[in-house]
């Protein structure tokens, strides 16, 4: 498979993920063709990787006996927001943390907590000021910070967050102007990410957005019941606006915080092959797996179906594996 870079196409046949533990130095020496990582070394807002730092990323060392150039990509969550973030202010809850109750100061845009991640809560993706903490006419939001550190893109996780948007969340958390069904949720997750796309791209036009999960989303805006005529324009942009898809758990779906049981989800397979390897876009999926056997059969059924593997060995994403055979 093949991204488009500033300086040029470059072939992905392997990739990685990680988020905490980072260091420039060690990942520059990575074997993998593609890497996703926190915009900040240190697990500290305060402390982003230099430009320098994100070009020795991207380069790998002349006698590695490799193709020189690496894609890296910078985590940033879009649906939901975490309580240890720059963003978040002790002040919207009642114990300063997303667990507790909101309080009067709160955002209108934040939502529920995920009780899956009690660390985070829902967010009104779609809710001009939470655009705003992405993309900001001074350029100091999440995004445009991320385009000046100089990255190839940036890893959007909590696509789905559309589904809950869309179809479950509780009426106790839903408020007037929210969606009112999933083709509505679609669309404005797909609006949000072609505004991303546009901004970046006003620096570093072959900029790029990779988003994680919510692979159902092209075909919620194309098929739901209230088609408008901008939609088939809509999802052409958010294609244009994509270098590649990430999807967790589509091989070992379960409970478990890894290894679990082989059991492969083809209704999401079938999607992805439609809708995004269909358009020339890269799918890379991670499943948490640290046993050998399973990181192998998981990487030959992933290779089959056309996409590119990466078995993380714990769901902390705190170290690097070498890529999956």
């Amino acid at each position: 498979e093949t991204l488009l870079t500033a300086e040029g196409p470059v072939e992905v046949g392997s990739w990685g993920y990680q988020l905490q533990g980072l260091d420039s130095a060690a990942l520059s020496m990575a074997p993998h063709d593609f890497l996703v990582v926190e915009p900040c070394g240190a697990g500290d807002e305060g402390s982003p990787f230099t430009p320098d730092q994100v070009r020795a990323m991207q380069r790998r060392p002349a006698d590695s006996g490799q193709r020189s150039r690496r894609v890296v990509v910078a985590y940033v969550s879009i649906g939901e927001v975490e309580d240890f973030r720059a963003v978040w202010r002790r002040e919207w809850t009642t114990t300063g943390k997303a667990r507790g109750r909101l309080t009067e100061r709160a955002p209108a845009w934040l939502g529920p907590v995920n009780p899956d991640w009690p660390e985070s809560r829902k967010v009104r993706y779609w809710d001009p000021d939470w655009r705003r903490t992405l993309i900001r006419d001074d350029r100091t939001g999440a995004i445009d910070k991320i385009v000046a550190q100089g990255f190839d893109g940036a890893y959007l996780d909590i696509v789905d967050a559309y589904y809950f948007w869309g179809d479950e969340a509780p009426e106790a958390d839903r408020r007037p102007g929210d969606p009112e069904e999933g083709q509505d949720a679609a669309r404005r997750m797909v609006e949000l990410v072609v505004a991303l796309a546009r901004r970046a791209r006003e620096t570093n036009p072959a900029f790029f957005l990779v988003p994680q999960n919510g692979e159902f989303v092209l075909s919620d805006l194309r098929h739901g019941p209230d088609a408008r005529p901008g939609d088939a324009g809509l999802a052409a942009a958010f294609v244009d606006a994509i270098g590649a898809i990430g999807v967790e758990d589509l091989y070992h779906p379960g409970d478990a915080p890894e290894n679990n049981p082989a059991g492969a989800d083809r209704e999401r397979v079938a999607v992805l092959k439609e809708d995004f390897l269909g358009a020339g876009k890269p799918v890379l999926v991670v499943d948490y797996l640290n046993r050998p056997a399973q990181v192998r059969d998981f990487a030959g059924r992933a290779r089959r179906d056309g996409f590119v593997p990466y078995a993380a060995p714990t769901r902390g994403l705190d170290r690097l594996a070498s890529p999956a055979k």
